[in-house]
């Protein structure tokens, strides 16, 4: 092993491996850790830690309903986005990658559901060092969630769809002990600071044979038996676009369709005149894991509408302008605190109050509340704690109906590597539309059918997306309804596969980094087995 930075080769220095893998996130290192016996180059954009100029080359330009960030939220370094990642696992439900006929259109992935969920458990047990059997299995059901489910939100077309958040939180950078173990393999090296830019591709064996890399002021060549572009759904998109036009062979009209994101959006407040158990707003630690349960639409009514999948989430609401509702706030984490066994000399060190306040108020809402919710969730114990807030925001995250006219396609604008950025335009169909109404109609009837919850309806919701980019280079059995095949292989060349969210037929409602990972496991596993 050897990590090869760009100041350390020299300018058009050519490189030989069995498999190039571009991308260092947490695709491109899942599906390294599974190839045995074979001399691998991981190679990323980025370098080794964050750096401003290298980020830059993440710039797009946007078309449709815009992004809350335009290139922030895709990271290019060591560990790619999982930088940024809070590390939720989240399965998606069967029905959400198999055919569903209420929405007149085929959306079953050419894959099953329970190879997947094998995936699901033998990635888990990789990257977090047990294999989970489902932990809200093992709960008694006299805990926080019967509460939930029997008391406060009895509703037929109601289901849930549970959350977890493994105390060994993994970023796949140089602090991972996952990231250290790729980086300790003998028959792997590691090259930073190096963009993808052109491809030679022999046309007559569907073989591409050799990639060129470019640095600020070097170039590289990487000839390999296999590639894999593991760079993420706009940047997979993006890398073959700008190769497509040279290479008749890489024509696939489906490149950079059906762009799909998680819809997010406030839906209103839920306000309550008692306290409410802490595992409403959320959850309840179980051995390793912080577990959480979302409420979502029920498979049943979905087909009865013709709706899509989605699920609400419920996040505590701290009013700047609410002293007397802040400083409880702070009296409650001060107790949890000390029953969590955290010295009480911490809080002797600090001025608690002011910190709280300049974390709390001074970060954007989708930060401040996350922090929240994360600080929380270390102190929860089994124990049935109450907190006194009675406010709560009714978030929602849904699924989008896949959508061709939703794609990513090129600029004539250029990068400093004379690449055209991307354009993304995200668009939405009226069934993603209908599919927000009608579950506010159900939290209407649910909330407002008790005596001490009110639910109040925001009038005004501002559509966002989630950073869940998806869809791009999707799976299909051909290459008319798709880009790569079920072994993420794309359809038109022999030794070039895709991997991560972009090869997503459907996104599901629920977040996508575990499915990620499991889609990266299968392929390094295939690939483990299948190469000569």
């Amino acid at each position: 092993m050897s990590i090869i930075n760009s100041s350390d080769l020299e300018n058009n220095k050519s490189f030989i491996y069995d498999v190039c893998i571009i991308g260092s996130g947490l695709c491109g290192q899942i599906v390294a850790s599974k190839i045995k016996n074979k001399k691998i180059i991981l190679i990323d954009s980025g370098k080794v830690d964050f750096n401003k100029e290298v980020q830059d080359l993440n710039y797009l330009e946007m078309n449709g309903i815009n992004f809350r960030e335009n290139f922030t939220n895709r990271v290019r370094q060591l560990g790619g986005s999982a930088n940024m990642w809070a590390n939720q696992l989240m399965f998606l439900d069967r029905y959400e990658i198999e055919e569903r006929k209420w929405l007149g259109e085929n959306l079953s992935w050419p894959i099953s559901y329970d190879e997947l969920k094998k995936n699901y458990y033998e990635t888990i047990s990789d990257i977090y060092g047990k294999n989970l059997n489902d932990p809200f299995k093992h709960i008694n059901d006299n805990n926080y969630f019967s509460i939930i489910e029997n008391e406060f939100f009895n509703e037929k077309n109601i289901s849930f769809v549970n959350s977890m958040w493994p105390s060994k939180v993994e970023k796949f950078n140089l602090k991972s002990k996952f990231t250290q173990k790729i980086l300790k393999k003998k028959n792997l090296d590691f090259i930073s600071d190096f963009t993808a830019t052109n491809f030679t591709i022999n046309e007559n064996i569907e073989t591409l044979n050799e990639i060129m890399f470019q640095s600020d002021n070097k170039n590289i060549s990487i000839k390999a038996n296999t590639f894999v572009l593991a760079c993420g759904a706009i940047e997979n998109a993006r890398i073959l676009l700008n190769n497509q036009s040279k290479y008749k062979i890489l024509a696939n009209n489906n490149i950079g369709k059906y762009f799909m994101e998680h819809i997010n959006l406030n839906l209103g407040f839920l306000k309550s005149k008692k306290k409410l158990p802490l595992s409403i707003l959320l959850g309840m630690k179980y051995k390793d894991y912080d577990l959480k349960k979302y409420l979502k639409i029920s498979e049943d009514y979905q087909k009865e509408k013709g709706i899509m999948s989605c699920h609400s989430y419920l996040d505590p609401v701290y009013e700047e302008n609410d002293k007397i509702l802040f400083d409880n706030f702070l009296n409650e984490i001060k107790k949890m605190f000390r029953l969590s066994g955290i010295p009480q000399l911490k809080f002797n060190q600090i001025n608690f109050k002011k910190t709280f306040e300049q974390l709390y108020f001074k970060l954007p809402p989708q930060i401040s509340n996350s922090f929240m919710n994360s600080l929380l969730r270390l102190m929860l114990s089994k124990k049935n704690n109450y907190l006194s807030i009675n406010k709560l925001n009714v978030g929602f995250q849904g699924e989008q109906l896949p959508n061709i006219d939703s794609k990513i396609y090129l600029s004539q604008n250029k990068d400093k590597y004379n690449q055209k950025i991307a354009i993304i335009d995200w668009k939405l169909h009226k069934i993603d539309y209908e599919t927000q109404s009608e579950f506010i109609k159900i939290l209407n009837r649910m909330f407002n059918s008790h005596s001490f919850l009110s639910f109040e309806e925001n009038s005004n919701p501002k559509v966002e997306d989630a950073s869940h980019h998806s869809g791009t280079t999707r799976m299909s059995s051909n290459k008319l309804d798709g880009v790569v095949d079920n072994n993420c292989k794309y359809h038109n060349l022999k030794n070039l596969y895709i991997c991560g969210s972009s090869v997503f037929k459907t996104i599901g409602s629920g977040n996508t980094g575990l499915s990620i990972m499991a889609i990266s496991n299968r392929l390094g596993n295939y690939l483990n087995k299948n190469l000569n």
